[in-house]
């Protein structure tokens, strides 16, 4: 057992006072984990469940269409006190996110992936390494995988590309919006993660009916007895 004064002394050498994952992850960690497979089916549920995919349309279709500004702090604090920004580089890349994305588009596909698998992630594109982002582009969860560290916490990220290239991200170029895992600090939990049984349980039921009347209940065989 580490005594205060160790840990006190950790948070001087390290960027976390204790450490949050094991000292070998960020030496194990690949492209993809049990939790991309997880999230590939969660996505994917969206379209095998009618009920599934309104829930999700619905709320992602609201979220993107909500009017965004931006605002500059008042010192009294109070919103009817704040002055609104009407030209900003932050402006302009969110309402043209890159050539191929609108912000609608961008806001409704991160709000998707936050609602099947608890993450989504924006990968940020700069004319040089240090300059100012210019581009903002979605990501799959499904395939992009944290390397965590356990003295600096978060190394960066690993992308699997679909050609199966390991794509090295540094924490610079990813911006990560999840809903809290309980059991993983790393990693985000949605709604979809505790009701997959049922889903899968309706998707399944629905393929069962649907093949039972295809052959007109007809059985597959003929048995035949002496």
């Amino acid at each position: 057992m580490k005594s205060l004064s160790k840990v006190i002394k950790g948070t001087v050498l390290n960027k976390t006072p204790v450490p949050y994952a094991p000292s070998w992850a960020s030496k194990w960690t690949f492209g993809r984990s049990q939790a991309s497979g997880d999230m590939t089916q969660q996505m994917r549920a969206m379209g095998g469940v009618g009920t599934l995919f309104s829930i999700v349309n619905r709320t992602s279709n609201a979220t993107a269409q909500v009017d965004w500004k931006l605002y500059t702090k008042s010192v009294s604090g109070e919103d009817e006190d704040r002055t609104e920004v009407t030209r900003h580089l932050a402006l302009q890349i969110w309402e043209s996110p890159n050539p191929f994305f609108t912000r609608q588009l961008l806001v409704e596909t991160s709000q998707q992936h936050v609602d099947l698998t608890g993450e989504s992630y924006w990968l940020v594109s700069r004319l040089t390494k240090n300059g100012p982002p210019s581009e903002l582009w979605p990501i799959r969860p499904d395939r992009i995988v944290p390397i965590p560290d356990a003295e600096e916490f978060l190394s960066g990220y690993n992308y699997l590309a679909p050609d199966g290239e390991l794509i090295k991200l540094e924490l610079n170029e990813v911006i990560a919006l999840k809903m809290p895992n309980p059991l993983d600090v790393y990693r985000g939990m949605g709604p979809v993660q505790s009701v997959m049984t049922d889903l899968d349980s309706t998707k399944y039921s629905a393929e069962w009916n649907r093949n039972f009347f295809l052959n007109s209940a007809e059985p597959g065989g003929v048995i035949e007895l002496d």
